[in-house]
């Protein structure tokens, strides 16, 4: 009986059936949620894992240039009682709301950007594979560059748990310096970082293993060839990466 996916025996999957656009789009979707899935693992994380408060800009007080010159600089016409320069230039918050938010910008990102990720790899691959005979569609080729993202699942939730096991616990004094602040994040983290980096080469390269079946299949060519570009391409994605 063949296999459901190939995430375990891909030259069994793929010699039992082509590869299917629909699958191949539902895998997207679990892979960019799985990204998705992620930035909020890393912030419930940070946020247990990291105590303390900051100063920041008081968004109610005005510009101090503003307030330098007394409400001068307003047009003629405009009221300046709604401007509050009597309020601290900083307020103190609690870091759990400004990791919160800073990462919270990363969601649309990951929902835009990893399926044209996506869609570029299939591009590349689609194009290699031509490049040496290859015939097919190329719904099936980014149906196999999908599923060659998909070690993303198992990988991802590992990478988190880790996360939570490795990072030593933060305390931020308020009138911390930014660079400060950076490095005790970086000595909080290097346990985990190289398990992060193992992890990441890992799912890539059990991804090219699935784009040498699958590219065989779906764009009849022979495993050597599908192989040699699927190398190719995991080590610019290597490259990428480690940039």
């Amino acid at each position: 009986m063949a296999p459901r996916t190939p995430l375990l025996r891909p030259d069994r999957y793929f010699d039992h059936r082509e590869p299917a656009v629909a699958r191949g789009i539902v895998v997207a979707v679990l892979v960019t949620l799985t990204a998705v899935a992620l930035i909020a693992g890393i912030g419930v994380v940070f946020t247990e894992k990291i105590d303390g408060t900051v100063m920041i800009d008081n968004p109610d007080r005005p510009p101090e240039g503003f307030c330098e010159t007394g409400g001068t600089s307003l047009p003629d016409g405009f009221d300046d009682s709604g401007f509050n320069c009597s309020a601290p230039a900083e307020i103190e918050r609690n870091i759990d709301s400004l990791i919160t938010g800073s990462l919270g910008e990363f969601y649309g990102v990951m929902l835009i950007g990893v399926p044209i990720m996506l869609l570029v790899v299939a591009a590349v691959l689609h194009l290699a594979t031509a490049a040496v005979g290859g015939d097919g569609s190329f719904g099936a080729t980014a149906a196999v560059t999908a599923w060659g993202f998909a070690p993303t699942l198992v990988t991802t939730p590992l990478g988190i748990v880790a996360l939570w096991l490795l990072m030593d616990p933060v305390t931020v004094a308020t009138d911390v310096e930014p660079d400060i602040l950076q490095q005790l994040l970086s000595e909080s983290l290097s346990p985990w970082l190289p398990l992060a980096a193992g992890l990441n080469i890992g799912s890539l390269l059990w991804g090219a293993v699935i784009w040498t079946f699958g590219l065989a299949a779906g764009r009849d060519v022979s495993r050597s060839q599908s192989g040699a570009i699927a190398v190719v391409v995991t080590g610019l994605l290597v490259l990428v990466a480690a940039a």
